[in-house]
């Protein structure tokens, strides 16, 4: 038996108007919570122009950017990053800043867009060219200076 659209839709919203059972009260509850992550999700604050300057000058930053290599290590210098797999170079190109202030990452001739959203969970949004919505990604960092030192250990190591 097939039912009415309209008694469908007056079954939701009796659900809403009148929440008189412990049931609907938490279909109501999780509906209402799940609005609230996908809203803090779209609209949570990335770093500003200036900030992310400073990120980059102390930290690397670890994601699976979805290359095809994995897991990978950017490592930002003056206009150049380099891309690390388990310490050995598998990539640099160019960055810059963005009119807006975002930070450009280049990859031959493609070009991507990060937004970071550091928070309890880190995330940077990338936006590829020709695309409207960018999708997240979770990120790690680690310190600059740390990293260097693992380069440098592993370079001692193969030379010896």
């Amino acid at each position: 038996m097939f039912m009415n659209p309209i008694f469908k839709i007056m079954i939701v919203l009796s659900l809403f108007i009148y929440p008189s059972n412990t049931l609907s009260t938490e279909v109501i509850g999780q509906i209402k919570e799940k609005s609230k992550n996908v809203f803090r999700t779209l609209t949570r604050k990335s770093l500003t122009k200036k900030e992310v300057a400073k990120f980059l000058y102390e930290y690397v930053i670890i994601i699976d950017d979805e290359r095809g290599d994995g897991l990978v290590t950017y490592y930002f210098d003056d206009g150049f990053y380099k891309r690390y797999k388990d310490l050995e170079l598998i990539s640099k190109d160019k960055w810059k800043f963005s009119i807006t202030g975002f930070l450009e990452i280049f990859n031959n001739k493609d070009k991507e867009i990060w937004k970071i959203q550091p928070s309890i969970k880190n995330t940077i949004n990338i936006k590829k060219k020709l695309k409207l919505v960018g999708k997240l990604h979770k990120f790690s960092y680690e310190n600059k200076t740390d990293f260097y030192l693992k380069l440098e250990r592993k370079k001692l190591n193969l030379s010896e």
